[in-house]
């Protein structure tokens, strides 16, 4: 089924869900952002330095922080501390109180399944109540999770058995399974079940989005409240705006190379006005996903990561013909 209500979500993602991809694509229609994984350890005993993760500014609204972790009194002091930020200042960059708080169940990422932390606590559903349940008891922000189709043996259905109980709101499903990591295809016929099972949770569909086909498809298949959207907005922020016209059965017409520059241009001049020149080395990633369908694009990529800083990537953009 698909209607005008479902929401399309940015999907946290470590290293890129930063405040100036945030806001590329909440201009491309983005309805919901969430933040950078952010270590619920690591605002409780490092809060200053952890907190710039989660910088804003009204424009990013609605933002959820994600937290991972896995030791609740963690969580509890990471919830209280996202709970009590002022809020956000009109026109202002500041670290200020979000709009949600989400908890992180589904990064396949080794060293945080090491740590006990994203999906491997899908194998402990004890322990992932107490976690949400430390939260939801030191908020009253909205709370959300995120979390796989399976690890092993343990299913998302038997997951959220067990913590269907508690009062979070919104369930974000990667149709993948651990094993399955970031390719193949994802189980719609789960997302529906989950969806039926849960008719009063919001459950949103997460993996293979590329493109408003697939959207819309995804959509159609599992009945799902909405979409998170993750590796297929990299490079491509305006897959927000295109899937919204393949929603209303209206055409798009694909980005073109001048457009694609001005966009990333645009996205470099987000980056260097709130980051300075520190963060010209994790934007560099973005450069390569922008480019990377354009002629002669190895070559032309080789350059741009060999560019020192963002006054060197601008006269290398702006000279490509």
């Amino acid at each position: 089924m698909v209607n005008s209500k479902q929401q399309l979500i940015l999907a946290p993602m470590a290293g890129i869900t930063d405040l100036a991809f945030r806001l590329v694509c909440k201009e491309y229609g983005a309805d919901i952002v969430y933040s950078e994984m952010v270590s619920a350890a690591g605002l409780r005993y490092n809060k200053q330095k952890t907190l710039k993760l989660i910088n804003s500014t009204p424009a990013d609204s609605p933002l959820f922080v994600q937290l991972f972790g896995s030791k609740p009194k963690d969580f509890v002091d990471a919830a209280k501390i996202l709970n009590d930020l002022p809020k956000k200042q009109s026109g202002e960059y500041s670290i200020s109180r979000p709009d949600g708080i989400d908890i992180n169940f589904g990064c396949p990422v080794k060293k945080i399944i090491k740590q006990n932390s994203g999906c491997a606590l899908m194998k402990n559903p004890d322990l992932a109540f107490e976690i949400i349940q430390a939260v939801c008891d030191n908020t009253d922000l909205p709370v959300s999770i995120k979390l796989r189709a399976g690890i092993g043996e343990y299913s998302a259905l038997d997951f959220l058995e067990k913590v269907a109980p508690l009062p979070w709101r919104t369930a974000i499903v990667h149709g993948r399974t651990f094993r399955q990591g970031f390719s193949g295809p994802i189980d719609v016929a789960l997302i529906k079940k989950i969806k039926k099972i849960y008719p009063h949770k919001t459950i949103i569909a997460n993996g293979g989005i590329i493109n408003g086909v697939a959207a819309r498809e995804i959509l159609e298949k599992t009945n799902a409240d909405g979409l998170a959207i993750g590796r297929g907005s990299l490079g491509r922020p305006w897959i927000f705006e295109e899937i919204k016209a393949a929603l209303k059965n209206k055409n798009y017409t694909l980005k073109n190379q001048i457009e694609i520059k001005s966009i990333a241009l645009d996205h470099l001049e987000k980056v260097e006005k709130i980051f300075g020149p520190a963060g010209f080395f994790e934007f560099r990633k973005h450069l390569g996903w922008y480019f990377k369908n354009f002629p002669n694009a190895k070559e032309f990529r080789a350059k741009l990561f060999a560019a020192k800083d963002f006054t060197e990537v601008r006269k290398i953009i702006n000279q490509k013909n």
